[in-house]
Formats: structure tokens, C-alpha cells, sequence
């Protein structure tokens, strides 16, 4: 596993004052893994992987200040 977390989304304050349910959650990712299917939804599929920056840095994917 990982050493640190960079960043975690929380989304609970758009369930709790909007009442939004994700469409595609944990539970879903696991299901779908157990029936041989991509975890990922249809439209991560089609965006595919992007990269935050277009430049490269030596620290990482994107640039890492007072760390």
C-alpha cells in the first residue's frame, strides 16, 4: 500500500445538502470486478487516462513543493 494519501474526495456534503447518490460507488467497482466486467464506468473508459500537466517533473506527475 501507499506510505501517504495525497488526497482524498469527499462528496458527503453533496449527499447530505443535495441529496445526490453517486451512480457508480465502491459496491459497484467490486460487483463489477466479480462478474469478470471493468470496474470503471463507461465514460472513464472513453476519457481514458489523462495526466495533469503537460509538463514532466522530476518529483512526480505534477510539481511537489515544501514536501
Amino acid at each position: 500500500m501507499f506510505q501517504t494519501i495525497g488526497r482524498v474526495y469527499d462528496n458527503s456534503r453533496a449527499r447530505e445538502i443535495l441529496g445526490w447518490e453517486p451512480r457508480y460507488n465502491f459496491e459497484d467497482a467490486i460487483n463489477r470486478l466479480s462478474e469478470g466486467k471493468d470496474y470503471r464506468s463507461k465514460l472513464a473508459r472513453e476519457i481514458g487516462l489523462k495526466g495533469y500537466h503537460e509538463d514532466e517533473f522530476e518529483d512526480g506527475p505534477y510539481p511537489v513543493k515544501g514536501f
